[in-house]
């Protein structure tokens, strides 16, 4: 399914998240990806990852996905939109703790992996489906105009 206007900046950046949670998962890059063996040089590469995209991914989807889903009135988003910002808190102290560990384990890694993953596809699958279909065109360009200025 096509992806509204509305949501494209921040839908287009799941890919890249999708290719970490991978990467995490399975230690593991694809050829030439220039993906480290070492589990603490992964976690620095999810810190830059997290510095130079997800920080900013994190804040447009609280402070303007998260609410606009919560105008759907269900107790459905309501569940979702509070699952989705503690993990967005669980991820980022995950990601800061793995950064300035002396030694990093592979299964820590895979877990954040994990939930990035489980993350991502639940906005995907769920959230942004339940936005697109019962808000007002009207409140969607409002949204797409809102995460632009963010994004800008």
């Amino acid at each position: 399914m096509k992806r509204h206007d509305s949501l494209l900046l921040v839908a287009r950046e799941h890919h890249d998240s999708l290719v970490m949670a991978r990467r995490l998962m399975t230690g593991k890059g694809s050829a030439g990806s220039g993906w480290p063996e070492d589990p603490a040089a992964q976690a620095r590469l999810m810190a830059d990852f997290y510095a130079d995209n997800l920080k900013r991914h994190f804040a447009a989807e609280n402070r303007l996905v998260f609410p606009a889903a919560l105008e759907c009135g269900s107790v459905e988003a309501a569940g979702m939109v509070q699952q989705l910002m503690q993990e967005h808190e669980q991820m980022t102290t995950l990601i800061g703790q793995l950064a300035s560990a002396a030694a990093v384990e592979p299964a820590a890694l895979a877990e954040l992996g994990t939930l990035l993953n489980t993350h991502v596809r639940m906005e995907d699958r769920q959230l942004f489906p339940m936005i697109e279909a019962r808000l007002s065109a009207e409140r969607l360009a409002l949204l797409e105009a809102d995460i632009a200025t963010m994004y800008a």
